[in-house]
This record gives C-alpha cells, sequence and structure tokens, in this order.
C-alpha cells in the first residue's frame, strides 16, 4: 500500500489528485452558477483548511468520483442543435449570410441593419455560424449542442462572436459592439415531437416549416413545439434575431418534467459531490482565512458588478480597440484550431511573433474548457491576488501590519499611487488586461520566498518542489507581461548564487524545470519568423521607448568629449520627469528605502532581494514609458521595501528619539 506522509510534495500531489477528482465531478463547460459556488469552496478550503492524509477519506473520495460520472452517463438527455453568430449586412456581393440564410430571414437582418448603421465599418464572417467552445468536446455542424435554453438577454445567451476583433468597431465608430444584431437558429431532435414541450421568447422569432412563419411576441410568450414539427424532417427549428429595431430577445425552453428533472438531478449532482469531496478532505479550517476569503470574494463581486453590470449575465462584453478584446478574441482562434485538429495553428496563438502579453490566451482557453464563455477566471484571480498580498506583509512584518495594509488595499486607498487598490485590479480584470495574473504569480513567487527564509531563516529548504514552483511562477508572469524581466533575472540570479553557493545542485535542476515554460516565448517566435525574439516584438516599437540605449551611449560621449549635446538631454530628462514627477515625493522615498536595503549589508537577504526586484523595474524607467498598470508591480515592490524600512528603522529610530527626549 503506498504510503502517504506529510512533505511538502505529497500535499501537493494530493492537491493535484483532488483537483482531477474535482473537475471530473463538476464537469468540463461548466458556467453555471452552482459551478461557480463549488470552485469558490474548493478555493476556500485549499486556502483555509488542512488536506487530511487519511486514506479511508481518499478511498471515499474516489468513490464518490465513480458514483457521480455513472450518475452523469445515466442521466443523459436529448441534445438541440444551435446555430448562432453576429450579422453583419450591407451591399456584399459575395455575403455567406445572404447565400445560407432564409431569404426572408435574411431580407429582414438586412434592411434593419442598414437603417440602424448607415456607416458601418466592418464586413461579414465568412462563415454562417460561429464556432462554440464547446465544440472541443461535441463536435458540432453549426455553433454547438446544448441541453437547455435558458437566456433573458444577449450576454446570457454567451456568444463567443461578440468579442471578434472582426467588428472591432469603437468610439462613434458602427456598429456600436454593444449593439451588434445577431441571429439564433434551434433544431429540436424528434425526441420532442409527441411531448407537452415549450418554447417561451419575446421579440421577434421565424419558424421553418414548408413555407417560414413570422411568429412575432412582443411580450415573452410560449407555443407547444408538437404544434410546429415539420413533418418532412422530423425536426423543430426556429430562427430568433435581434438587429436593433427588434425587441430584445429573451428565450427559455421547457422540456418534458422526466428531462426536466433529469437537468435539474445533474446540475444538484455536480454541485453537492463537489463540494462535498472538499468537505471531507480538508480539515482544521483556521476562522481568520475563512473570514478573508469570503469577503474576498464578495466584494470582488461587488466590484465586479459596479463595474459592469454584465457579470450578471456571466459574459463579459470586452472593449473595441483594446489588448483585452483581442486576446480573447486569439484565445477563440486557439479554441477553433483545437477543434479542427490544427495543433500547430493552436500553439502559434493568433500571431507569428508574440506582442503584449503571450501566455494569457492560453489561460482563456484553460477558462473555456472549464467553465465555456463564463469568465471565473477572473473572479478567482482577483480573489486571490490580496490573499498573496496579505501573506507577504504578514510573514515580513506582523499580522497587525498585514490587516492595517490589506484595509487600505480594500477600502481606503491610502497608497493608491503605488497601485495597492482592490479596485484598480478590478478594472484591469474586466478589461481583459493581463496584470492582475502576471502580479498573481510574481507575488505568490515572492510569497513562498519569504516563507522560506522565515522558516529556515535562510533561502535554502530541503522543500525541492518549492523550487520549482517558485521557477514556475516566475516563468509564467514573465510569459503574461514581459516588462517583469528585470525582476525575474534578480530573483532567478540571486537564488542561483545561493544555491550554487551551497552546491545544492539538484535545487538547481528544479528551479530550471520550473523556469522552462519562458522558453515557450524565444521557441514559438523563432518557430513562425526564424528570428530571434527572446520575449515580444513590443519592446522594440519606438512608441514605447521614450529614450533609446544608444541615446544614453550618444549623451555620454557627448561629456567625454566635452561637446554637451543639450538636445539630447532636454528629450532624456524629459521623459524621465514624466514618468516620475518631481513631487512626487512618495515615490523619491520608496526609492530611497529600497536603496537602503540593498546597500545595507545588515540587510535581511529577503529584503534586499525586494529591493533588488523593485529598482530592477524602477530603472526600466530611463528607457520606457512604463506608467499606469504597467508600474503597478514595480510600486507594489517598493512600497512592500519601504514598510519594512518603516517598521524596522524609522518607527525605532524615531521611539528612541521619543524616549531620549522624554528623559
Amino acid at each position: 500500500m503506498i504510503k502517504i506522509n506529510n512533505s511538502l510534495s505529497s500535499k501537493i500531489l494530493l492537491n493535484f489528485i483532488l483537483l482531477i477528482n474535482f473537475i471530473l465531478i463538476s464537469g468540463f463547460l461548466n458556467s453555471s452558477w452552482l459551478g461557480l459556488l463549488s470552485w469558490l469552496i474548493f478555493f476556500l478550503c485549499i486556502y483555509s483548511g488542512e488536506l487530511t492524509l487519511s486514506k479511508k477519506r481518499w478511498l471515499i473520495v474516489l468513490t464518490i468520483t465513480i458514483f457521480s460520472l455513472l450518475i452523469k452517463s445515466s442521466l443523459q438527455t436529448p441534445l438541440i442543435t444551435e446555430g448562432s453568430n453576429v450579422f453583419i449586412g450591407g451591399n456584399y456581393k459575395n455575403s455567406i449570410f445572404k447565400e445560407k440564410i432564409p431569404e426572408k430571414i435574411f431580407t429582414h437582418l438586412n434592411n434593419d441593419f442598414k437603417k440602424t448603421f448607415p456607416e458601418n465599418i466592418s464586413a461579414p464572417a465568412n462563415y454562417l455560424f460561429d464556432k462554440a467552445v464547446s465544440q472541443i468536446l461535441t463536435k458540432s455542424n453549426e455553433s454547438r449542442l446544448v441541453k437547455s435554453i435558458n437566456w433573458s438577454n444577449r450576454y446570457s445567451l454567451q456568444l463567443s462572436a461578440f468579442n471578434n476583433t472582426k467588428y472591432n468597431a469603437y468610439g462613434i465608430q458602427q456598429p456600436e459592439r454593444k449593439l451588434l444584431p445577431f441571429f439564433v437558429k434551434y433544431t429540436f431532435p424528434d425526441q420532442y415531437q409527441n411531448s407537452d414541450s415549450q418554447l417561451c421568447w419575446s421579440g421577434q422569432a421565424y419558424i421553418q416549416l414548408k413555407e417560414l412563419k413570422n411568429v412575432y411576441h412582443e411580450d415573452k410568450k410560449c407555443i407547444y413545439i408538437k404544434d410546429f414539427y415539420n413533418k418532412e424532417e422530423s425536426t423543430f427549428t426556429i430562427w430568433l434575431i435581434e438587429t436593433g429595431v427588434t425587441p430584445k430577445l429573451n428565450v427559455s425552453f421547457v422540456p418534458p418534467k422526466f428531462i426536466n428533472i433529469k437537468l435539474l438531478l445533474e446540475k444538484i449532482i455536480k454541485a453537492f459531490l463537489s463540494i462535498c469531496i472538499c468537505l471531507i478532505i480538508f480539515k482544521n479550517f483556521k476562522r481568520l482565512n475563512l473570514f478573508f476569503f469570503i469577503f474576498s470574494t464578495f466584494f470582488t463581486f461587488m466590484l465586479m458588478y459596479f463595474y459592469q453590470p454584465s457579470i450578471l449575465s456571466k459574459f463579459l462584453l470586452f472593449e473595441g480597440g483594446n489588448d483585452g478584446l483581442l486576446y480573447v478574441h486569439f484565445a477563440h482562434l486557439i479554441v477553433d484550431s483545437l477543434v479542427a485538429g490544427d495543433y500547430i495553428e493552436a500553439f502559434r496563438g493568433g500571431e507569428s511573433a508574440y506582442d503584449l502579453m503571450p501566455f494569457y490566451r492560453y489561460f482563456w482557453v484553460l477558462n473555456y474548457i472549464l467553465f465555456d464563455e463564463s469568465p471565473w477566471m477572473i473572479i478567482f484571480i482577483l480573489v486571490f491576488l490580496p490573499l498573496v498580498i496579505y501573506s507577504i506583509f504578514n510573514n515580513l512584518l506582523n499580522r497587525n501590519w498585514a490587516i492595517f495594509f490589506m484595509f487600505c488595499w480594500y477600502l481606503f486607498p491610502l497608497f493608491e499611487a503605488f497601485g495597492f487598490s482592490h479596485f484598480y485590479y478590478i478594472k484591469l480584470g474586466m478589461r481583459g488586461f493581463a496584470e492582475p495574473l502576471s502580479n498573481l504569480f510574481f507575488f505568490s513567487a515572492l510569497a513562498l520566498t519569504i516563507n522560506i527564509y522565515k522558516v529556515n531563516g535562510s533561502l535554502i529548504t530541503k522543500e525541492l518542489i518549492i523550487y520549482f514552483l517558485i521557477g514556475l511562477m516566475l516563468s509564467l508572469s514573465l510569459g503574461l507581461r514581459a516588462n517583469t524581466l528585470p525582476a525575474f533575472m534578480i530573483i532567478v540570479i540571486y537564488f542561483l548564487i545561493i544555491l550554487l553557493k551551497n552546491k545544492s545542485f539538484i535545487s538547481i535542476v528544479y528551479l530550471g524545470v520550473g523556469l522552462l515554460p519562458s522558453l515557450i516565448m524565444p521557441i514559438h517566435n523563432f518557430y513562425f519568423t526564424k528570428q530571434f525574439i527572446p520575449l515580444t516584438i513590443a519592446a522594440y516599437k519606438d512608441w514605447n521607448l521614450g529614450a533609446s540605449p544608444s541615446e544614453y551611449v550618444v549623451l555620454l560621449a557627448s561629456i567625454i568629449k566635452f561637446n554637451f549635446d543639450f538636445v539630447l538631454w532636454n528629450k532624456i530628462s524629459s521623459h524621465i520627469i514624466g514618468e516620475i514627477k518631481m513631487y512626487e515625493v512618495w515615490y523619491h522615498v520608496a526609492i530611497l528605502s529600497n536603496l537602503y536595503f540593498i546597500f545595507n549589508k545588515k540587510s535581511e537577504a529577503v529584503v534586499r532581494l525586494i529591493s533588488l526586484a523593485s529598482v530592477s523595474l524602477i530603472l526600466l524607467i530611463l528607457f520606457y514609458h512604463v506608467g499606469g498598470r504597467y508600474s503597478y508591480l514595480t510600486w507594489t515592490l517598493s512600497l512592500i521595501g519601504f514598510s519594512c524600512w518603516l517598521k524596522n528603522i524609522f518607527f525605532p529610530k524615531l521611539k528612541k528619539v521619543k524616549m531620549n527626549y522624554v528623559s
């Protein structure tokens, strides 16, 4: 029998096994609210509970998983074919919509489109139906196969085509992306021919019989499917359209009772059993961690709703013209390639040379496989980010300081200039930027490093898996935002020096294996471009550069030759002053406090490491425009160093001066 020990490696392996069981029970493409609740409880248990090593409990988990798979396979229900897409009309001669959509429906869509968007800049797709993510698991000739229908607006339909850069109109351009016309076609199998199934909707519909039947419902009404069956094809087919002129669609399907019971049972079983295995396998929950996680979840969701209410429809419409839309679109291209079995094109990920956020598209693919179009990944990132930052402050300073900084993070933006604000990250996440996830990985690597130092008094530990995790998180952070490279290099080199001094070569191997994903970028870029591009092409774009390294060389040469180049000096100095204003004293103090730790030989190793990472990122200011979201990691690291200086240097000296004054 396998012996389960209490080592960190064993715990990580067991957590991974538990994750596999959890996914098998909750299922792929689970976009339901019950599914989200299950995942949140799963993460809550990991964060606040202790993993049991009881073999009996693990056997129970395995039994529940097998039972769940058997039950779900017995609850199969007829599948309904859905075909949907965004409609772009106008006077296009080779429109596939004109060729494939029934003439009566196309005329209605096209006439309304020309009325609503007379200055349209978009072109129609070259395919009739948008390919849904679910085709990774279940292929369809149209968009997807669904078990149920229940959507109250365009967002809850979860049509991926809404986030397609083909329709990247923004500002005053037409068509406005939140008003994009769309159509949905449902084809019901013959299992519903002799039942009491009803389809209910408000809005414009066309039922496909021998001739198309126009059925318009101003208010939501239902029809019996059996009354409109096409006997020749033994199916019921209906087209529903929303043009901007027609009322907004609201559609639901009421199946026979026995099918409805099966669908409800499947959802309940998924949620109940997945929550059960969490409660079985975890014990000794910490109350503070429970409260902290629950608070972070509710507060995060509240701010997400405040920023974009469509989150209640389990969908985010990303802004036209920004990076978020582009990388979500790339993710859908990857899914299309996976469905087609073209894995090389899937790896290409929409571009031959990575630009700004190389790995983010692949994380979105993972989100789609697990949660369909529901953006649950963003919720998890935003919930966990402050928990990791709390761990950093708690281990570096103490609980009281950590609670104070979390109060500032959530409720009182005292350090918002340092990018230290939950709402800032909410906005970034909801707009589709990679900084929240990149920073989460970087701070997680830092938290692990600090934890090693706290436990052992040095950066050396016998738990080799930690070096792998640190390397993995650093490489994922770099792959998400390449501008973390200086801090990435500082931490990696720091570990290499320490491990080499201690002749811990096996630890270096573990660290190196964790760092391997960072090689994906140069391999990808070289494979598709035949050029060596180590990270991204963004670093070489002129608009990112405020002052190039060559300009510093020219300026230095002019000083050596006693022929000072005032024009170049003005350019460089104006760039630097533009990045850090003279009156922004808080930045200057933070920089000085971090420099203090770097040059003070008595500084703790881990604090010096944080300060080195911070200053390395600050030095990017000499060359690049790194303000706003690009600098959140930079200034938060400097804030961590500054807080250590306040607690360990400034306040003790202030207290000493005060005591001397009193005496």
